[in-house]
């Protein structure tokens, strides 16, 4: 999706936080932007660009699900940013399971489903929305119309080429000892009933680097901050104001 899906997010502007919420490559209004080789790393150099054109200072770089990967690749790639926290929103450091990391997508999803996967997103992204939205939400509910609306017309504005090569370079990443030696402060925020990543996911993720803030969302799944924005708010603010301290 865009970065209007942190359309809640804006909310933060009022405890003095200025949000900015980019459209990745292949994405929203930078859907027509097809790069020549679509991949997380190239994500996060536009990430970097963007930040030091807006000459911005003591950034906080928040990425859900996919955006996470970017967020922590700039650890990898950019380690000059002037980047004060780095946070993740419900994903996982490696996204394809295997018998050191039972704590993938779905805690069962191997090389051959990420290959299947990217067929589909790149031949039959249409008919493909509908049910990878119904997983954004927590278990056990039902999105409203004006949610699912919303994230559908977010989804048909994406190339789907773009997101199939964004998908295979996914699959692909393995950013669990990245996080292990992570000189930036880290945080993640997990939905408490999310379709597509157990709590197993969140407290793996966390033990690779203990100095880490964690808290789950009551009553979310997989997009927490579209869900209920105010409860994921109110964590962002919590987590942000205890680490501003120590």
């Amino acid at each position: 999706m865009s970065g209007e899906a942190f359309e809640g997010q804006r909310a933060l502007a009022t405890h003095g936080y200025r949000v900015i919420a980019p459209d990745h490559a292949g994405h929203g209004l930078s859907a027509a932007r097809h790069p020549s080789n679509p991949t997380i790393a190239a994500l996060a150099a536009d990430v970097a660009a963007l930040i030091r054109h807006l000459a911005l200072d003591e950034v906080v770089v928040i990425g859900w699900s996919m955006g996470a990967m970017v967020a922590w690749e700039l650890m990898r790639s950019q380690p000059d940013l002037p980047i004060a926290m780095i946070g993740s929103i419900d994903m996982t450091p490696k996204l394809v399971t295997g018998p050191d990391w039972p704590h993938g997508l779905h805690g069962h999803y191997d090389a051959g489903d990420a290959a299947q996967m990217v067929v589909r997103i790149r031949q039959h992204w249409e008919t493909l929305m509908a049910p990878v939205a119904a997983g954004l939400w927590a278990a056990g509910t039902q999105p409203n119309a004006e949610q699912t609306h919303k994230v559908m017309r977010m989804m048909r504005q994406c190339a789907p080429h773009t997101l199939a090569a964004l998908w295979e370079d996914m699959a692909k990443q393995d950013f669990r000892v990245l996080l292990q030696a992570a000189r930036w402060p880290l945080f993640h925020l997990y939905g408490e009933r999310s379709r597509l990543y157990a709590p197993s996911v969140a407290q793996a993720t966390l033990a690779l680097h203990r100095a880490a803030r964690f808290m789950a969302i009551p009553g979310t799944g997989h997009a927490p901050h579209l869900e209920h924005p105010d409860r994921t708010n109110a964590a962002l603010l919590q987590i942000l104001r205890v680490m501003a301290t120590t």
